[in-house]
């Protein structure tokens, strides 16, 4: 079985699943809200391209992203998926390699619904205040956003297979930490709480050197547990 051809029928089902398009759709509609509500004014007093604003507006993002990594993660422990995985077993093809193409599949649909808000925010620079240095903003964009997406991607993939309800169990997590804003050392701050907080306060310069810290480790984190996963799949299938 061709391992291209298997991709691209997994990334099709993911991007044109209702929960994915409803979601990505939820997205789309909220980044648009923040930018005319948020970003157009700028945040505390600052310029609607400040370091504030701008990580805010990924900060106010990040909860909407989870959930939709998290749903498309639970997808793949479906009673229904199950049963395509059990067809899988009696191909040619590895179960492991079948399982890092579904990886594969997740991210890209993920990245893509990751990328278009902040692509559209760069666009809403660029069209309304003529602003382009982009490059001072996408780094503090990607470590709110990206280290948590990693770990909570491959904690998925390990807890989830032996118990699909620890994905759910996650899901509310996040909710929880943003709704109500819970703040968490830097090393452990998922939701970024504590790092835009420290922004409010004054320090409009850089991320702490313990949150940078903690994204290093969650990522870390989050690429051992897809390891792990795909190891234990590799066993338990030969």
């Amino acid at each position: 079985m061709n391992r291209i051809t298997v991709f691209r029928y997994e990334l099709k089902r993911l991007m044109f699943s209702r929960e994915y398009l409803l979601l990505l759709a939820a997205v789309t509609a909220y980044s648009v809200s923040l930018l005319r509500g948020l970003v157009l004014y700028g945040v505390n007093y600052t310029a609607p391209f400040s370091l504030l604003t701008f990580s805010t507006y990924c900060y106010s993002l990040c909860p909407f992203f989870f959930v939709l990594l998290l749903v498309l993660c639970a997808r793949q422990f479906k009673t229904s998926e199950r049963g395509a995985e059990a067809i899988i077993k009696t191909t040619c093809m590895p179960f492991h390699i079948f399982r890092l193409v579904r990886y594969g599949a997740i991210a890209c649909a993920y990245l893509f619904a990751m990328v278009f808000p902040f692509a559209a925010c760069f666009l809403f620079y660029n069209l309304i205040f003529n602003y382009t240095d982009f490059g001072i903003l996408l780094l503090p964009g990607v470590l709110i956003v990206v280290p948590p997406s990693v770990f909570l991607f491959g904690a998925s993939m390990l807890f989830g297979n032996r118990k699909p309800a620890a994905i759910y169990i996650m899901l509310v997590g996040v909710l929880v930490l943003s709704a109500f804003k819970i703040p968490l050392p830097d090393l452990m701050d998922i939701i970024g709480t504590a790092a835009v907080q420290a922004l409010y306060e004054g320090h409009d310069h850089a991320f702490s050197a313990a949150f940078i810290a903690g994204r290093f480790v969650l990522m870390l984190v989050g690429f051992v547990s897809m390891i792990i996963s795909l190891y234990k799949s590799k066993q338990h299938y030969t």
